[in-house]
């Protein structure tokens, strides 16, 4: 069973930025939500007037504040959000980078052990609707879940 578009454009948006912060880590990083959105729209092959498409347009703004809301990223510094350039100065707090570097436990051997951040890093990079439903959705409730 498919997640709801809803679901599926966050799962997307939040390992993107995820990656994307962890990759900067320390370092603060501009996000502009409308860039963001538009690169998962092209990647993902969305149609106009899709109901992912229809959540992409506000989609990634919300994701990212509620990354910032639930303590998993920070604005280091200065204004949180600039009307024109987005998201200001974004870093992983010490609870969002703790929980990427992160192996997921299980007794069972056969289970995947990389990290959840190199999970993600090469689930967002094949760039697949297909991807994005049966493997980031279930990564990142997973992720978010183990704090």
């Amino acid at each position: 069973m498919s997640a709801p578009p809803n679901i599926e454009v966050f799962n997307i948006v939040a390992a993107k930025v995820l990656v994307k912060l962890y990759e900067a880590f320390p370092t603060p990083t501009n996000i502009d939500p409308t860039v963001l959105g538009i690169g998962v729209l092209l990647e993902e092959k969305y149609a106009e007037g899709s109901p992912q498409y229809q959540h992409l347009l506000t989609a990634a703004d919300a994701t990212i504040r509620f990354l910032i809301d639930e303590g998993f990223v920070r604005v280091s510094d200065g204004p949180q959000y600039l009307e024109v350039r987005g998201f200001q100065s974004l870093v992983l707090t010490s609870k969002g980078f703790a929980l990427l570097q992160k192996t997921p436990e299980s007794v069972d051997s056969s289970v995947d052990r990389r990290s959840y951040f190199e999970r993600l890093k090469s689930v967002t990079a094949a760039g697949a609707r297909l991807a994005a439903t049966e493997a980031i959705g279930p990564l990142v409730a997973r992720m978010l879940g183990a704090v």
